[in-house]
């Protein structure tokens, strides 16, 4: 069964904005402001792109992978709207495949961080192709290691690589809410724990807690 309930950009979106709800996230948002929305965008203003065309395409093909997840997420027991969120996701997999295939994955000299992030949000949801996916991630890390990609977003990225191989996960970030509300926050025990904030620390992410309330205010129904 594909996992219809992915992150997806409005969810981030929701989740950036979780403010007096969970203090530990937004008193990390604040103190790293370069990660905002904002000052993405202002990093992409002052760039030229020398493929403005894709980078249109790829906004596109998120703008309708977003549309779809929405309707879902609004009656998850729509069966229409859950197919036209596995027709965008398999319709999107193959152009990405293709893309790949041509020219490796986009960059942000390419179609900015924007870009790059519509591009990973596609890939992230080609969960129908983890052995793809797998062989995404070493891009993904060069991209979060040249500031073009989110860490957190190569995070999920990692993560849910690593829970479709059945391996523990590194970040924490592939967990079902239900999961997230346990003591452990899906994880085994308390050793886990610190193992994966631990992670988090030396990729420069977030605590686990504090992204688990943001992810689970986001989540809530509005």
């Amino acid at each position: 069964m594909r996992r219809l309930l992915a992150a997806g950009l409005a969810l981030l979106c929701a989740a950036s904005a979780a403010g007096a709800a969970c203090p530990g996230a937004d008193a990390w948002q604040a103190a790293h402001p370069q990660e905002s929305d904002e000052a993405l965008a202002a990093r992409d203003d002052a760039r030229s792109f020398t493929h403005p065309a894709l980078r249109a395409e790829l906004a596109e093909r998120v703008a309708r992978d977003q549309k779809a997840r929405i309707a879902y997420l609004a009656d998850r027991s729509d069966e229409a709207a859950a197919r036209a969120v596995n027709r965008i996701d398999d319709d999107n997999l193959r152009w990405l495949h293709a893309l790949v295939r041509a020219q490796d994955f986009p960059s942000a000299r390419q179609v900015g961080e924007q870009g790059v992030q519509h591009a990973w949000l596609l890939a992230q949801h080609a969960d129908i192709a983890p052995k793809f996916q797998a062989a995404l991630l070493p891009v993904m890390m060069l991209r979060a290691a040249d500031g073009e990609l989110p860490l957190s977003d190569f995070a999920r990225f990692s993560d849910r690589v690593l829970k479709a191989q059945g391996k523990p996960q590194r970040y924490g970030t592939q967990f079902s809410p239900e999961e997230w509300a346990t003591p452990h926050f899906g994880l085994p025990d308390e050793a886990s724990v610190q193992a994966v904030e631990a992670n988090r620390r030396a990729l420069g992410v977030m605590p686990l807690a504090d992204y688990v309330c943001m992810m689970s205010e986001a989540r809530k129904p509005r």
